[in-house]
C-alpha cells in the first residue's frame, strides 16, 4: 500500500488512497515528475484492494440476479473491474454520494451487466434479420434475492479477514492460538481441547473468547476502513453477523 503524502491518520484508507490520487494529480500538473506515479500507484491499490475484498460479493450478485443473463458471471465481473472500476473518477463519485461502499458497487455492477447486455442486443439487432428481444429494465423479483447474496458474500470475506488477520497474530504464540485453531478449525469441543493440551475446559473456553472479541476488534478495523463511523460501528458488527449465521 503506498504511503506517500499519507494524509490525517482519522481518514480512511481508502480516503487516503483517494487523496494520494488527487494530491499526485495536481502535483503532476504542477511540473513534479514522479507525482504521476504516485497517483497512479494509490489508485491501482484501491482498485486491487476492492477487487480483493468484493470478487466473491459482485459474483454472487450477478449469479443471483436476472443479471446473469447479460453473461458470463467471472466475464462480467472482470469487465467490470477492468471497466468501470478502472474510471479515475468512480471513487471519487463514490465519495461524493455519501453511500455505502458495498451499496455503490452493487448498484454499479447492475448498470455494468445491464450496459453489456444492451450492448449485445444493440450488436444482434444490426445483424440479425429478426428484431432481438431488449432488456426489460423494470426492477425483477431476482434484485431482492441478488442483493441478499451480495450481503452474505460481503460479510464472509469481511470475517474471513478478520479472522486470517487475528490467526496470523496469534499464530505460535501459545495457548490461544491452539484453542483457536483446535475449536474453530478442526471442530473440538472444549473439554477435549482441555483434555488435549492438559488444561481446564473453562481455561480453553476464556481463551477462546478472548480470541473472538479480537475477531470481533478485526471486524471493526476492516469496516473503519470502508468508512463506517465509531458511533455505527456496533451495529454494523451486528447486522455483519446475522448476514454470516443467516448463510
Amino acid at each position: 500500500m503506498p504511503v506517500d503524502h499519507f494524509p490525517s491518520t482519522h481518514a480512511t484508507w481508502i480516503d487516503a488512497q483517494l487523496t494520494i490520487a488527487e494530491d499526485g494529480d495536481r502535483a503532476a500538473a504542477a511540473g513534479d515528475p514522479l507525482a504521476a506515479a504516485r497517483a497512479s500507484n494509490a489508485r491501482d491499490a484501491l482498485r486491487r484492494h476492492v477487487m480483493e475484498r468484493y470478487m466473491d460479493a459482485l459474483g454472487a450478485y450477478v449469479s443471483a440476479s436476472g443479471l446473469r443473463a447479460s453473461g458470463e458471471r467471472d466475464e462480467l465481473v472482470s469487465g467490470f473491474f477492468a471497466g468501470p472500476l478502472a474510471d479515475p473518477a468512480f471513487f471519487v463519485r463514490w465519495r461524493a454520494s455519501g453511500m455505502q461502499l458495498r451499496r455503490w458497487l452493487m448498484n454499479a455492477m447492475s448498470f455494468h451487466c445491464r450496459g453489456v447486455r444492451r450492448d449485445e442486443a444493440r450488436r444482434r439487432e444490426r445483424t440479425a434479420a429478426e428484431p432481438v428481444e431488449w432488456l426489460d429494465e423494470r426492477p425483477d423479483a431476482a434484485e431482492a434475492n441478488a442483493a441478499e447474496a451480495f450481503d452474505r458474500a460481503w460479510a464472509l470475506s469481511i470475517v474471513n479477514e478478520a479472522y486470517a488477520r487475528v490467526q496470523s497474530e496469534l499464530d505460535g504464540a501459545g495457548r490461544e492460538d491452539d484453542v483457536l485453531r483446535m475449536h474453530l478449525v478442526d471442530g473440538m469441543p472444549y473439554d477435549d481441547i482441555a483434555r488435549a493440551l492438559g488444561t481446564s475446559r473453562a481455561e480453553c473456553f476464556n481463551a477462546a473468547r478472548r480470541v473472538a472479541a479480537r475477531v470481533r476488534a478485526a471486524v471493526q478495523d476492516l469496516l473503519r476502513e470502508e468508512g463506517v463511523p465509531n458511533s455505527g460501528l456496533d451495529a454494523a458488527v451486528d447486522e455483519l453477523m446475522r448476514l454470516v449465521e443467516r448463510g
